[in-house]
């Protein structure tokens, strides 16, 4: 949004230099992001955030200008007037809700002709284009009050002014010189005839005022922010007028701007007012009233402002404000300002008027019991776990929300669609972590660098929510999935890394079983109690073929609200400084028998017994069929003392002669 500071000063004397200005209006929030000199004018450049819509006026920059300046902008509102009526033509509104305030206003006996330098300057230095002393006019009261206006040849018009959707496929040929096939998402002013304009965004070139307009209908309105977007989305068009219109214009305002808009053409092109006509109604701005307090205002900025400095700043904010005790007050906001609905916004624009500068930094405060949120909890646990993970030389990515709906419903048939997708792609929620992964891989395994002898060895992670509908509505739920790729791992890799991770989250109690599942082979759910905690196995054949995987891939997936409902507390142990001694168990065992069994076997009775890890497995010769031969290498430790050779053999002999008495297991 572009001013000129010679506008500016049609309401206010600017008493400071413009880069003084500009710097004062940074620091209170108003952006200038450029400035530079125009001949006898400065211009400047500033960022208009979404809430601020009255800076897209020359009497809302003002204000904050003498804001900022310490002054009270004082405004002299025009009185307008409203004779006579205009009796030649009426004024429908179709739907109030797209339109709640119509005024026409007839002109007869101008002259149209080149602006007036002074016009001219205005338009051109606020980034407008000037066209003719009717057009400019127009916009210079757009510019100046805020609300978009537009002049018809009223010549070319044919009967009654109309405000309605558009019928379908029905054309308009804009003052662009492009021609547009209409839908009913499209907000129109027609005549009895012909449609004349897309409300609130474009002219027609039908009624388009041109040198030879002798006659002229002048047009202000407010039309609903949310039809104006949708229409100029459905056109592929986007104007000045279209950027106001889409931020609320001030209906409070637009008598001044169409009195004073036809009061400068008389004056400039000659003519006379020969009508006037109102369609709906003024629509009631709501008076708020927010109390305030200086004590909560004290305890907000760390500081205690004078309540004559807080009464100043808001009342040249154009706040209305009354006493009610010594520590409060109520303000009323300005019209203008929709944005200010709360306490805490009133603070906010004292603030920012005050000096953020002006506000004394502290360390804060923090009691030593204080609570920490749910949501805060959660953000820490997914960190640690995150850091842990990684430690396992799992590599984290991150994938997109958005599935395609026909892939995710092979793995589940309650997935939440999308209404209005931006891609056919992307059209539902994931309903699991798995397809994303799958995808990620496959791109980091084409792109892996060549010669770096581990293009097929990848071990990634994700913590992510997935989505699902319930019979309460839908849920989201906080997922952890791994997926390891390679020749250099396997299975046993990913089963071990799975348990690692629940010991890690103090869970000791839990339990593999085997179960057939969509998409996977050798798959195991993972268990405690009843509990279903997740999933892991190995990508079937049918799928690795649709991804085009070359190498296994093996994935396991963890709901993470079910694990934190079963972990338990989480306990220290001081490790050993006495080294570990380790001896190797070789056995044959039949496939039936599951490693829990063996391993509970080894683990009984023996307190210094520090771990045990699978490091060969093999199938084939001399193993009888059905079965497979493992080889176990078991960590012994004490935390008092080194152990002796002969203590460990002992240890070893009792753990091999308990194996030795179980069926269906031989030692080798």
């Amino acid at each position: 949004m572009r001013f000129s500071l010679n506008f500016i000063q049609e309401f206010l004397r600017v008493d400071v230099s413009p880069k003084e200005l500009a710097s004062l209006l940074t620091m209170a929030g108003m952006e200038v992001e450029c400035l530079e000199k125009q001949a006898t004018d400065w211009i400047f450049d500033i960022e208009v955030t979404t809430n601020r819509y009255d800076w897209l006026s020359m009497l809302g920059i003002a204000r904050e200008i003498a804001v900022v300046l310490g002054k009270k902008l004082k405004v002299d509102y025009p009185s307008p007037v409203k004779k006579p009526s205009l009796s030649t033509r009426d004024i429908v509104i179709e739907d109030k809700r797209d339109c709640p305030y119509y005024i026409g206003r007839r002109i007869e006996g101008i002259k149209v002709s080149s602006p007036k330098s002074w016009l001219q300057e205005r338009i051109l230095n606020c980034g407008l284009t000037s066209v003719n002393d009717i057009v400019d006019i127009t916009n210079y009261s757009m510019l100046k009050w805020g609300n978009p206006l537009h002049a018809f040849d009223a010549d070319r018009l044919e009967g009654n002014i109309y405000i309605r959707r558009a019928k379908k496929n029905e054309l308009l040929v804009g003052i662009d010189g492009k021609e547009r096939i209409l839908t009913k998402e499209n907000l129109v002013i027609s005549d009895s005839k012909k449609v004349i304009a897309l409300a609130g965004i474009i002219g027609g070139k039908n009624t388009e005022v041109t040198e030879t307009t002798k006659n002229i209908f002048l047009e202000a309105a407010v039309f609903s922010p949310l039809t104006v977007r949708r229409s100029r989305r459905a056109a592929g068009l986007d104007t000045e007028s279209s950027y106001r219109f889409e931020r609320v214009v001030p209906s409070h305002l637009l008598e001044y701007a169409s009195y004073e808009a036809a009061k400068l053409i008389t004056e400039v092109s000659g003519g006379k007012n020969k009508g006037y006509k109102v369609a709906g109604k003024k629509p009631q701005l709501e008076k708020k009233s927010i109390m305030i307090s200086l004590n909560s205002l004290s305890n907000y900025l760390g500081l205690v402002p004078l309540k004559s400095k807080v009464k100043k700043i808001l009342q040249n904010l154009d706040f209305k404000v009354k006493d009610l005790s010594k520590d409060k007050m109520i303000v009323s906001p300005s019209r203008s300002r929709f944005d200010v609905k709360r306490e805490v916004d009133v603070y906010e624009e004292f603030s920012r008027i005050y000096g953020y500068d002006k506000i004394p930094s502290e360390i804060p405060f923090l009691k030593r019991n204080l609570a920490i949120s749910d949501q805060t909890a959660q953000y820490y646990f997914k960190g640690e776990l995150a850091n842990f993970v990684a430690l396992l030389g799992f590599k984290e990515i991150i994938t997109y929300s958005l599935e395609e709906k026909e892939q995710l419903k092979i793995e589940d048939n309650g997935v939440i669609e999308l209404i209005n997708p931006l891609r056919s792609q992307e059209n539902a929620l994931r309903s699991n972590l798995f397809f994303g992964m799958a995808k990620s891989l496959k791109y980091n395994l084409n792109r892996a660098s060549m010669g770096t002898g581990n293009r097929g060895d990848l071990h990634l992670f994700e913590i992510a929510d997935i989505y699902s509908k319930t019979s309460k509505g839908f849920s989201e739920t906080s997922t952890l999935a791994l997926s390891i790729s390679g020749k250099k791992r396997d299975f046993f890799f990913l089963k071990g890394a799975i348990e690692k991770i629940l010991n890690f989250l103090n869970l000791d109690n839990f339990e593999f079983k085997e179960e057939a599942l969509n998409n996977f082979t050798n798959s195991l759910r993972i268990n405690v109690g009843n509990c279903n905690l997740g999933f892991l196995g190995k990508l079937n054949q049918q799928q690795k073929n649709n991804f085009d995987l070359k190498e296994d891939l093996f994935f396991a997936q963890l709901d993470l609200s079910s694990v934190v409902k079963n972990r338990g507390q989480k306990k220290y142990k001081s490790f050993s400084s006495f080294p570990a001694i380790w001896r190797d168990i070789s056995i044959s065992v039949k496939k039936s028998i599951k490693f829990k069994e063996i391993e509970k076997i080894i683990k009984a009775d023996n307190r210094y017994l520090a771990s045990l890890a699978i490091i060969d497995i093999y199938e084939g010769k001399d193993i009888p069929q059905g079965h497979r031969a493992f080889t176990l290498r078991i960590f012994y430790q004490s935390g008092e003392r080194t152990l002796t050779s002969n203590e460990v053999d002992c240890f070893h002999n009792q753990i091999r002669e308990s194996l030795n008495k179980q069926e269906d297991l031989s030692l080798r």
